[in-house]
């Protein structure tokens, strides 16, 4: 049965898109906050779930309908764009249509007297966006919230409702005549959160947490603008225009400028105990079959269908010291690799680099890139590069193939993964091959190499290479290969390569 939609006007004005960013404070709860708010966080997973359920049967009814079908098979983009929304009108499948759903859910459940109207409809909004990408097949199939994926965060729609940030007093609301104290550290040692909470504010989410096995909250004050930069960083950052070159690792990433390069290894910090989280997940494994033996099979594996889990408290204990070592570990993860992109902004603000695919690491080098995580790297140093008033540009890694490209000889050559080196064709030395590749990232012109523009920075930039040990001399090379003084025709050498 089609679900009908009520009537909407669409010459609606748009919202006005402006750039935020997120302020995290903790919130000083007791023990009364506590009750309410897992209460209002119960209300929200439920109306969520009773939402989703009756979206995903108007999904289903819209890819049942013989119109969707005709609609799957119009080649022309735009009529089959307006084909598919004239069958999402009719089964009411827009976000006005989910506030009113779960309007309805929550007046018939008398949960509108214990969550406000903003947040129910922010509720709506995350489900039917979740549906939309599922239908678009850009996101996989929403699921329901319940006790081992529950809801961790309620938000509102502007700081007008319950969900209020009063910023001259510093204070929160969750709703009227109920405030909670946020705990504030001095401002007057932190600069960036005294400029960032002078900001104003868009909306407030709460949100909660598992800290050493005990639930936190903390309220996300959603603050309209630019995120603040602090003078110290100002001062050091790159002149504007600079460029950069990067050649980005499951575990390291190599850079360059025009003066100086290096290696550097991602997240140095992060020593992972191995050997204790195997002890830790073997425990958690052996207690969960000790309490569901029939859940497995004689052979060992787990019988199929609908099963109940039991979970004894001995269990709960190991898989709370897992979390909050992982915890810890992603803390030092985003830590780290904020000071690497700030230092990378002192060298160059805009940078370039081969847009290598985070999937393919992933693939590839597992355990490495979950320690290291280098793609939350790149977005973290495009988001940054971005408000330093520089860039990050993707070259055309398919034509200019950084990795096999010899500017010496102009020519391509394919090397082994295990080959840290590149040799020169012309036999004046090696180099590192991932700083190399940087360099190449850094002058590339388009989808060519310019051997002649390639070599006159190479010989500003040999020196330094030199210094910091990524470019060893051949034995018995020439050193015009170091003299950019010198008009040497560096392609014409034959001297044999030797270390």
């Amino acid at each position: 049965m089609a679900h009908k939609a009520k009537s909407t006007t669409t010459d609606k004005p748009k919202r006005r898109k402006t750039p935020s960013f997120i302020v995290d404070l903790p919130l000083r709860t007791s023990r009364e906050d506590d009750k309410h708010l897992n209460d209002r966080f119960l209300c929200g997973s439920r109306l969520n779930n009773v939402t989703l359920q009756e979206g995903l049967d108007i999904v289903k009814a819209m890819r049942n309908d013989q119109e969707w079908q005709s609609a799957r098979k119009i080649k022309d983009i735009e009529k089959r764009k307006v084909a598919y929304q004239a069958v999402r009108t009719r089964h009411g499948f827009s976000s006005a249509n989910f506030d009113d759903l779960v309007a309805q859910h929550a007046k018939a459940a008398h949960f509108n007297k214990r969550i406000g109207s903003h947040e129910m409809q922010a509720i709506a909004k995350r489900v039917f966006n979740a549906l939309n990408r599922w239908v678009v097949a850009k996101g996989g199939k929403p699921r329901f919230k319940g006790k081992n994926r529950a809801l961790h965060s309620v938000e509102g729609k502007n700081n007008d409702g319950m969900l209020r940030w009063f910023k001259e007093e510093q204070v929160f609301q969750v709703e009227k005549g109920w405030q909670i104290p946020v705990i504030l550290p001095n401002l007057k040692n932190n600069e960036w959160l005294a400029d960032a909470l002078q900001a104003d504010t868009k909306y407030c989410r709460i949100v909660w947490r598992r800290l050493n096995g005990v639930k936190r909250w903390y309220v996300q004050l959603v603050q309209e603008g630019l995120t603040p930069q602090k003078a110290e960083f100002l001062e050091k950052l790159a002149q504007e225009g600079s460029e950069g070159g990067l050649d980005l690792g499951p575990g390291t990433v190599a850079w360059c400028t025009a003066t100086e390069a290096g290696l550097l290894k991602l997240c140095p910090e992060i020593d992972r105990p191995e050997k204790a989280i195997r002890v830790i997940q073997r425990s958690v494994d052996r207690k969960r079959r000790e309490a569901n033996p029939d859940n497995y099979k004689p052979d060992g594996t787990i019988r199929k269908g609908r099963k109940t889990w039991n979970v004894s408290n001995r269990q709960k204990k190991d898989e709370s010291r897992l979390t909050n070592m992982q915890r810890k570990e992603a803390a030092t993860r985003n830590s780290s690799h904020g000071r690497l992109v700030n230092r990378f902004l002192t060298k160059a603000r805009n940078w370039k680099d081969d847009n290598v695919s985070a999937k393919s690491l992933q693939k590839n080098y597992g355990k490495s890139v979950g320690k290291r995580a280098p793609g939350m790297l790149m977005s973290e140093l495009t988001r940054k590069a971005a408000r330093a008033g520089g860039k990050r540009e993707a070259i055309d890694i398919r034509n200019l193939k950084t990795s096999q490209y010899d500017h010496s000889t102009d020519t391509f050559k394919k090397k082994k993964l295990s080959e840290r080196w590149h040799f020169f064709g012309d036999g004046r030395g090696k180099v590192q091959r991932d700083v190399y590749s940087a360099f190449l990232a850094l002058h590339s012109e388009g989808s060519t190499h310019n051997p002649c523009v390639l070599e006159t920075a190479w010989q500003a930039l040999e020196p330094a290479l030199r210094v910091a040990g990524l470019f060893v001399v051949a034995q018995g090379a020439r050193e015009s290969y170091a003299d950019p003084r010198k008009d040497f025709d560096f392609r014409q050498s034959t001297s044999p390569v030797r270390f």
